[in-house]
């Protein structure tokens, strides 16, 4: 596309008259193509101007950015007042708004955000409609992996796969939409048509600070609806509540809403029951484990019903999809008691797997958790608050220490366990270490939920990353004690 009707109508100062040709757009230098825009942003750590000879070098054939370009460069220079917000507005022209080809799904929420998408998107591929998922567990479609830096892509990125997505076939797009995503602008310019409010609670208040923040930044999800676009909220959630007093109506989820629970059972194999949806009763056997599924369950139900999608699809999609890697995730060698991986890392959610772990199974629980450095202190006592109160015995370990030491974090977490009342935890500072004493001495009589990482490999120590998986560390366990390979 020519530079100028890339930018025509938008507000931006080019410095040359030539008309040169433009093939790509991103934000990384070190993934700049000849013919690419190198958007030259200004953070928190780094800023992109000082990236431009190198963008340059490798072929970029023009630079976006807030202020004018230093006295020796010779190249296009584009200004204008919102680089971030402007990059998504031309790669959207760029790469012909994919958006409006497709039907998009957008899940918003502070937990429940990958299973409600990927549940969304089975039920969309049951109704005949080739889906492709965005999230945290990566950007995929048609079995193409296109690689997962963070939940939301930079909208440079997120218009590129859409464009991929499409021209291989892809009819619709399921998609979690982060907290970050929408207050950076990352989907900014991206239409949807379904929108899905899960819950909010605290995570993220050191990028928020407070809830009100936080809840502005979620909402603007819903402002970013195509015409006839429809949204789904969870009303069991007071901040839900507020949203759907806010929208034109929704279609609700959750105990009085238009959408809720008509019967349910839950064992170790998974969840069955009926819900209750405007168009008539839904029965439903799901693999996923425990309450807090259900509760995703519900959610994408309710998004499926606004879409008014085919109840046989919604059926097929809930009954077919596996759990997700790391999402109340059972690690299965024959051993006499259930073991659980789950990603939770926040209070709520914390106590959410802790509850869905009781909903399914009446043994004791042994937890292993942990808490992030570098990130919302505030949530380390309340986790050992949850920990105490939920867990009949706890190991507290480390949990991506980052750049924090680590036994800061875990006498924070200690603190809160301590104001629970409940003597019987331990620290293992290791968490390899943590994982091996619970998966080792667990018997009959126990079930063990390891929390925090969930399908992370990795664990974060100062600036390395050091390969890291909890569900190997547990498998490692468990067949040297029964003498036989996990289950897939």
């Amino acid at each position: 596309m020519r530079i100028s009707t890339l930018i025509e109508k938008f507000p931006v100062t080019c410095s040359s008259d030539e008309d040169i040709e433009v093939c790509g757009i991103t934000h990384d230098s070190r993934r700049v193509e000849p013919g690419d825009i190198f958007v030259a942003l200004v953070g928190e750590q780094f800023d992109g101007r000082a990236f431009v000879p190198q963008a340059v070098e490798q072929g970029a054939v023009a630079v976006l950015a807030s202020g004018p370009p230093s006295p020796d460069f010779e190249g296009v220079w584009l200004t204008t007042k919102k680089p971030r917000l402007m990059m998504g507005s031309l790669a959207a022209r760029l790469y012909g708004h994919p958006d409006r080809e497709m039907l998009v799904v957008g899940v918003t929420g502070t937990n429940g955000k990958s299973t409600v998408s990927h549940l969304l998107a089975a039920m969309l591929e049951a109704a005949g409609k080739p889906t492709g998922t965005l999230g945290t567990l990566g950007y995929s479609f048609a079995g193409e992996q296109f690689g997962a830096a963070r939940t939301t892509p930079e909208s440079t990125d997120l218009f590129e796969f859409l464009r991929r997505m499409r021209d291989a076939g892809a009819e619709a797009v399921s998609a979690e939409v982060s907290s970050h995503g929408l207050a950076l602008g990352r989907v900014h310019e991206i239409g949807f048509d379904l929108a899905v409010f899960t819950n909010l609670t605290r995570d993220h208040m050191d990028f928020h600070h407070d809830f009100e923040h936080y809840f502005a930044a979620k909402r603007r999800l819903f402002e970013q609806l195509k015409p006839g676009g429809v949204a789904a909220v969870n009303i069991d959630d007071p901040f839900g509540r507020r949203l759907a007093d806010l929208l034109s109506n929704p279609l609700t989820f959750g105990e009085g809403g238009d959408v809720r629970i008509g019967r349910v059972e839950f064992d170790i194999t998974g969840i069955q029951g009926v819900l209750m949806t405007p168009r008539g009763e839904i029965e439903f056997r799901s693999r996923l484990l425990g309450a807090y599924n259900l509760e995703n369950i519900l959610a994408s139900v309710a998004g499926a019903e606004a879409l008014d999608l085919d109840h046989e699809a919604i059926k097929e999609g809930v009954h077919s999809m596996p759990p997700l890697p790391g999402r109340m995730e059972s690690v299965d060698a024959g051993q006499p008691f259930p073991v659980i991986v789950d990603y939770a890392h926040t209070d709520a959610a914390l106590e959410a797997a802790l509850k869905s772990v009781r909903s399914f199974t009446n043994r004791k629980i042994l937890l292993v958790f942990g808490c992030g450095g570098d990130r919302d202190p505030g949530k380390r006592q309340l986790m050992g608050q949850i920990a105490g109160k939920l867990a009949d015995r706890s190991i507290i370990t480390s949990d991506n220490p980052r750049n924090e030491d680590p036994l800061a974090i875990i006498a924070s977490v200690e603190e809160g366990i301590k104001r629970s009342g409940n003597p019987n935890y331990r620290i293992l500072p290791d968490r390899g270490e943590a994982i091996r004493r619970a998966a080792s001495q667990a018997d009959e009589e126990w079930a063990v939920l390891v929390a925090g990482k969930g399908h992370e490999e990795i664990l974060i120590v100062g600036d390395r990353e050091v390969p890291f998986s909890d569900r190997q560390e547990i498998e490692a366990v468990l067949e040297e004690r029964f003498g036989s390979r996990p289950s897939d």
